[in-house]
Parts: C-alpha cells; structure tokens; sequence
C-alpha cells in the first residue's frame, strides 16, 4: 500500500493488513486525518452521511462509533459496506471495553460481535473497572481474532496517564494509540503529550493525539493551535472525536486542521479527488 496522502478509493477498496496500513500512515510524515461518526446520529444534512461531509472536507480515515455490531446499521445510508462505498474511504469500528464482556450490549468490545471493518479501535472511559489491565486483555483477544491494525484510545477523568502504561497498549498487541491532544484536556501540556507520544513510538506504536470533549467545534485558530502542537509533538495521526455537531466535528475544524498540517496541495487533493479514482 502506498501512503495515505497518495491513496485513493481504488487503494482503500483492497484489504489491508495492520502492518501494511501501519507503513502507509508512517510513510505520510504526521499528515493523516481521521474522523468519528456516531452511528445512532441523524446526518446533518440528509442528502448526505455524516461521513461524506468529512470527506469532502479533507479526512483519509473514517472511525464509525456507537454501531450496533448485529445490524451494522449507520444512519444516513445501508449499514458499514454502503457506509465504505459512499465514502470511498478505509472505514473503521470504534468497541466500547467494559468491565466484563457484556453480549448483551451490541455495541461493547465481546469477540462474539466482530464486525467486518478495514481497522479497529478499543475505546476504554473512566469507569470503574475499566483498567489499563482490561483494555490490554481486549487487545490481546482482538489481535488472536484479526490481522487488522487496532487502535486503543483509553481516557481518563485525570486528563493523561504516564506514558508507560500508554506504551503498554502497543506492547499487548495495538498498533496505535490514541491520546488527548495539547491543551484538549485537563494537564495535557505539549511537553508531556510529547513524551507520552515518544513512547508510543518507541514501543512501535502509532502516536495519535484527538481533539474530542466538544473541541471538535472549536473555532478556526484554536484548533489550528492544538493541530500545530500535536504535530510538534511528533503525531501520526489526528483524530476528530464525534462531539462537534450531529455526532461528527465540525467539517470546517476538519478543514482547518488540514491546512495547518498539510498544506493546500494535499488538503485541496484529497478534497477533489473522486471515487472513481
């Protein structure tokens, strides 16, 4: 596979393996973009899904949150596949680890409920008994199960861990993790998402940082701001959380942020290109 910034949706139609997707996000030098899309949210226009709109505005990968594993159903269009081919992008599956393994909830981490992605992403909250611990038996559980690459996004109420047990993620078996990105939560300081990112790296993991808790519609200069000191920082991607309007960050921070990491060239391309390409 070829950098992300050179693909197209001929290139995200093939399946890739966690490896072959790890080099292609490496390869692009900190000038990847991806989006969440709350499944349950009504689109904010209803000629178009959510995702569409993040497309057109400059996103490479697509991260669908909150779907119902069973139905796959995402609001605006047939489910996960129709969700692939009207965006033309690599489309992944957001689990929620719990405590326990909860069949009963469809839309929780249970290796009985893996649905057919291009990636993968374990996301743990602040709740009791959602351990750092937890979330490295899930991945380790998901890894047996897929050669898909998988992402852990763990948060706390605290803002950051230490970056030791961020690097443990990678060493269970993730290759990514995701964390708050400069000044998006509470302590999160350049200087420590930096060192926090270095070992991510480190452990040969991608560092990825997010703008979420409702900074997804921040205004122009303030996301800027937190894109340029994630890059310094050294990220290999950055996420938007799914918090800014009708379950998706603003279209136009996602644009924003593009500019600021990419440049015209590349922000202008990805937006243009069709997916006949």
């Amino acid at each position: 596979m070829q950098r992300i910034l050179n693909c197209r949706t001929s290139d995200f139609s093939q399946s890739v393996t966690a490896e072959e997707l790890k080099q292609a996000i490496s390869a692009s030098e900190g000038r990847v973009i991806m989006a969440e899309v709350a499944a349950a949210a009504a689109p904010l226009y209803g000629e178009v899904t959510n995702g569409e709109l993040l497309c057109a505005f400059g996103a490479d990968l697509l991260l669908v949150k909150g779907m119902d594993c069973q139905t796959q159903k995402i609001q605006g269009c047939d489910g996960l596949l129709h969700f692939k081919q009207l965006t033309g992008r690599l489309v992944g599956v957001s689990f929620e680890v719990l405590a326990d393994n909860a069949p009963e909830n469809p839309r929780a981490w249970d290796p009985a409920q893996l649905a057919q992605a291009d990636f993968y992403c374990l996301t743990a909250y602040d709740k009791p008994g959602v351990t750092a611990s937890r979330v490295c038996a899930a991945v380790a559980q998901l890894r047996a199960l897929t050669d898909k690459l998988i992402l852990v996004a763990k948060f706390y109420g605290a803002g950051l861990a230490d970056a030791d047990t961020y690097a443990g993620f990678v060493a269970a078996g993730a290759d990514g993790v995701i964390v708050p990105a400069p000044s998006s939560c509470r302590g999160a300081s350049e200087p420590r998402v930096e060192q926090v990112l270095s070992a991510i790296r480190t452990a040969g993991g991608l560092a990825i940082t997010t703008i979420s808790s409702s900074q997804e519609g921040a205004d122009e200069e303030t996301v800027r701001q937190i894109a340029l000191a994630s890059k310094r920082c050294g990220a290999d991607v950055y996420n938007f959380g799914d918090a800014g309007v009708a379950g998706m960050a603003d279209p136009q921070a996602v644009y924003t942020l593009s500019m600021a990491v990419r440049g015209k060239r590349h922000t202008w391309v990805r937006m243009a290109a069709s997916t006949l390409r």
